[in-house]
């Protein structure tokens, strides 16, 4: 609750120093962290930890500890340690956890990264929606079918490549996976896929004799859940086959829900084992030796020139958390 206050007759109490209000300030990380698995609402998180570095750089204005001081140069300090960890460096180190994934996908037997076999899967998910004729009818149509078209791609992924400029290359490797399928052997990669195709065909099969032991749940509850709705839809033409390709994009989409899944922890695990040391080094280091010694050069009223930093404090006079 916001309530108004006198500040010359009420000692300072810290609202920022309770577990529940400090984690938080970590939403951001928690959101970029989840964001492969759960974009909306990773993206949504960044709110709370917006509302706390407001709360908390405002907080640092008006109290030295826990004594009512208040300190344009304080509170400048504040944001620039927040935009360092929370906004920068934290989310740099998430991101570079769930990068550091992929390379770890070869330490299987299928030799290739997490990003390529992402990108097999999308690539047999693409063929199946597209499929018609004979393509599902047996396991050699359908195989063929998405070794020649992905082989397709690759070379046009490499043709592409070879002729970028320099910044798009770089760009797109470092912001898209758009590449994915050159970072590895590839025969290793065809290997895969057909991997890949024989287990999802085996599912059809499967499907197709009603051996529900041989079909993963979500699989199966996904053809059982649409079903009715192609039969209605389709009515006595090919529903049956509209159904098993809702299921067999439904198998697609759960591998490639399981590689996000690994990116996810891993960007977790990056946050908990780097984020004391992150904070630790901004603020026994780059603040201690750079920046609070800068700041520290121009009095109170120079800061408070900023007009935005200014207009900020002014409004917050108004107010405690």
């Amino acid at each position: 609750m916001i309530n108004s206050v006198n500040p010359e007759h009420k000692k300072y109490k810290d609202p920022l120093n309770k577990t529940a209000v400090v984690l938080m300030s970590y939403s951001n990380e928690t959101g970029t962290a989840i964001s492969e698995i759960a974009p909306r609402l990773g993206t949504a998180l960044w709110a709370p930890t917006f509302m706390y570095l407001g709360a908390d750089i405002y907080d640092k204005y008006k109290n030295d500890k826990d004594n009512y001081n208040p300190s344009a140069k304080r509170a400048f300090k504040r944001a620039i340690f927040q935009g360092l960890t929370t906004l920068l460096a934290l989310p740099t180190v998430i991101l570079i956890g769930q990068w550091l994934v992929s390379p770890f996908g070869r330490l299987d037997k299928s030799g290739i990264s997490g990003n390529a076999k992402d990108a097999i899967y999308r690539h047999t998910k693409s063929v199946i929606e597209q499929a018609h004729g004979n393509v599902l009818q047996n396991f050699e149509s359908f195989k063929a079918t998405i070794l020649k078209t992905l082989q397709n791609k690759i070379n046009g992924r490499k043709n592409e490549q070879n002729t970028l400029g320099f910044f798009k290359k770089l760009y797109k490797r470092t912001f898209t996976k758009r590449y994915s399928l050159l970072e590895g052997d590839n025969a290793k990669i065809l290997a895969y896929a057909e991997d890949n195709a024989k287990k999802t065909f085996d599912i059809l099969q499967a499907l197709k004799n009603n051996q529900k032991n041989k079909i993963p749940k979500s699989v199966y509850k996904k053809y059982n859940e649409v079903l009715p709705k192609m039969k209605e839809m389709y009515h006595e033409a090919d529903y049956s086959f509209q159904a098993t390709r809702t299921a067999l994009k439904k198998y697609q989409t759960s591998r490639i829900f399981k590689n996000k899944l690994l990116k996810t922890c891993g960007g977790l695990l990056a946050l908990v084992i780097f984020a004391k040391p992150v904070n630790d080094y901004v603020d026994k280091y780059i603040m201690k030796k750079y920046i609070n010694p800068g700041i520290d050069r121009f009095s109170e009223g120079n800061i408070s020139r900023f007009n935005m930093f200014a207009d900020f404090m002014k409004e917050s006079e108004k107010f405690k958390i």
